[in-house]
């Protein structure tokens, strides 16, 4: 399956296979067109507006894709916005005459349209989007502005058909649909079983109905309808392969609610009517799970005074809409993709909750704190002031994170604790609610703290009830005790202090390895040293040099030992007691134990202390091992 890409600085001329200005096609409807996408493939739009009326002309058996890509995630240099379809000319002035559908599709199946607005001037009878005669269409978070030219009939927003004796299985869910529409969605159906489902949709003004389905099966759910001059939901056709469900839908300032040409073919559930100058018509109401009552919808009047960031049209925190639907049937989510706030679906296309997931923030004086911790420190619990009682890990909203100075923000995530538990990355807890109310614990991740940064600040916030708390920690080793001192210093690993010219080599080159009075190495009378050192005394060697080294394998006594037939080896360490490198001696007086080596830039290139041990094997049972000599390699 191929990914196309449309962009307003594409070519048609382009293979559209990219979505650079030299790969991409410049017009949707060349993606649609007989010569663009193929069945099953996707095209990526950017954002813009595109003057076109689209007339699909391909074949698709599988699932195809047209996505709107509002964010710009698919594109370089290009900034998120709107991806609009439009008929109207680029001055943005409305004709005199209408204009036809901005996108018309006859024939055509497993068509998925995603994030797109249609925006469309009505005419007399004039369907703003069709899909006549098609099955599998499905309609995502799309938009359908609605313009209407004085003087002119008001036309059909959406208009769909089923082919003759075959279901239209259409799915819209979480699209906008706006006023000045006869109808917002007009289908036709043949009186067949059909999987029609609307979902999660707001309808804003029409006249007269704003879904009018005929002969047609279809399912309505957690959708809202405002100021509908005729009926909100209309069902002509009487038989039973015409059935209408209807459930967890508001219905504001409608002339009539939901309207059936007959009662043995709708059902209504769990829905709210308001201020409708008739709930439901021949409709087979579901008792007390459908009411009368306040609206509950929020337009923007919790946002305007300061509370949650709600969106228009939701369920406002104390909306008698809350936890009233039901999930039978029903969306997971909302038309923002929100999850339900509650086990029961709330009805309406919003749900009541913040759209963000985290509350107004709203700092104090009175939870900014400073403390100080040192360095790379390790399982550090803090205790933070709230102000609320009751938070605990998983409290809706409730966000923790910690920015390290100069970098980015890290998220916490957050894990159950109690106040005394064993320190857990992202634990949080309550203190005390009564003895210390609005106090919690919190378990930062090590990360927090690692050296390389002067301080960290932590921020708590999100949750309803709280306006958060900010704690900076300045990372400073001066508050340290004496055993905390001691442990950093005294409890290193001594591999770690190996820099040459500093004090932790020198106690690495004249402490750890003591000489003993054991077998010694001798220098020889050459370049290095004069003849008669002992092991105690050190071999200099300047960095990156290569240098013949002469020694003697001497007793207890000073006495040379025989290497006559003998196989010596010289083995060369660094202070981490690694081995860096083997050499071959070559005897030079056998008898008094003398031979050679050269040591080379495989040890002498990197500065540090080394160590050399001989090794004199005559056997296979039979081996000794004298030294160590220690070398210096200084950077001179």
């Amino acid at each position: 399956m191929a990914t196309y890409y449309v962009r307003q600085d594409g070519n048609d001329s382009n293979t559209g296979l990219g979505s650079t200005t030299l790969l991409a096609w410049r017009t949707v409807q060349k993606a649609l067109g007989a010569t663009g996408m193929g069945s099953g493939d996707t095209v990526y739009i950017a954002p813009g507006t595109y003057v076109e009326q689209i007339t699909v002309a391909g074949t698709y058996s599988a699932t195809t894709s047209i996505i709107g890509d509002t964010t710009a995630s698919q594109f370089i240099g290009i900034n998120a916005g709107p991806v609009r379809l439009t008929p109207y000319p680029s001055s943005g002035i409305l004709a005199a005459t209408f204009s036809g559908p901005v996108l018309s599709a006859t024939s055509k199946n497993f068509l998925s349209f995603d994030s797109i607005i249609f925006q469309f001037q009505h005419g007399t009878t004039t369907n703003g989007v069709q899909f006549l005669t098609c099955q599998n269409i499905t309609l995502t978070s799309c938009v359908f502005e609605t313009f209407a030219y004085v003087g002119q009939n008001l036309g059909c927003s959406l208009r769909f058909t089923a082919p003759t004796s075959l279901p239209a299985n259409m799915t819209i869910q979480r699209c906008i649909f706006g006023p000045q529409a006869s109808f917002h969605i007009y289908a036709t159906g043949s009186s067949v079983t059909d999987a029609t489902i609307i979902s999660d949709c707001l309808f804003l003004g029409s006249q007269p109905d704003s879904i009018t389905h005929v002969n047609l099966q279809i399912s309505v759910f957690n959708s809202t309808f405002v100021r509908i001059h005729g009926a909100a939901i209309f069902q002509s056709g009487g038989t039973a392969t015409n059935f209408q469900t209807i459930r967890n839908c508001v219905f504001y300032l409608c002339a009539t609610g939901v309207y059936s040409t007959s009662t043995s073919t709708s059902s209504d559930n769990f829905n709210r009517y308001i201020g409708c100058s008739a709930n439901a018509t021949n409709t087979t109401l579901g008792g007390s799970t459908s009411v009368v009552g306040v609206a509950g919808i929020d337009y923007g009047q919790e946002y305007l005074v300061g509370l949650n960031p709600q969106a228009y049209f939701g369920n406002f925190s104390t909306s008698p809409n809350l936890g009233t639907g039901t999930p039978t049937g029903a969306p997971s989510v909302d038309m923002f993709e929100k999850a339900w706030s509650t086990g029961q679906r709330d009805i309406g296309a919003v749900t009541y909750s913040a759209l963000s997931g985290v509350g107004n923030y709203l700092p104090t004086e009175r939870n900014a704190s400073a403390i100080t911790i040192a360095p790379a420190s390790t399982s550090q619990s803090i205790e933070l002031y709230l102000g609320a009682t009751g938070l605990t890990f998983s409290t809706t909203g409730l966000a923790a994170y910690y920015v390290r100075n100069q970098s980015a923000p890290v998220s916490i995530t957050l894990v159950t604790q109690t106040p005394t538990g064993a320190w857990s990355s992202g634990g949080f807890a309550e203190i005390d609610s009564s003895l210390v109310p609005g106090v919690y614990r919190l378990d930062v991740p090590n990360a927090a703290f690692s050296a390389g940064a002067s301080d960290v600040t932590i921020v708590v916030r999100g949750a309803s009830g709280t306006n958060g708390a900010v704690l900076t920690v300045t990372l400073s080793s001066g508050g340290l005790t004496a055993a905390q001192t001691a442990a950093a210093v005294w409890d290193e690993a001594r591999a770690s202090h190996t820099t040459a010219g500093t004090f932790g080599q020198y106690v690495n080159a004249e402490l750890v390895t003591p000489v003993t009075s054991a077998a010694l190495v001798r220098m020889g009378p050459f370049e290095v040293r004069a003849d008669g050192l002992g092991a105690s005394d050190p071999l200099d060697i300047q960095k990156g040099a290569q240098h013949g080294v002469d020694i003697q394998c001497v007793d207890n006594n000073g006495s040379g030992i025989d290497i006559t037939s003998a196989t010596v080896t010289a083995k060369v360490y660094n202070s981490g007691a690694t081995l860096v490198d083997t050499y071959a001696c070559t005897a030079t007086y056998a008898a008094d134990g003398r031979a050679t080596f050269t040591i080379d830039t495989t040890v002498t290139n990197v500065p540090g202390t080394y160590t050399a041990t001989i090794t004199r094997t005559t056997g296979a049972n039979d081996t000794q091992v004298f030294g160590p000599l220690r070398i210096y390699v200084r950077d001179i």
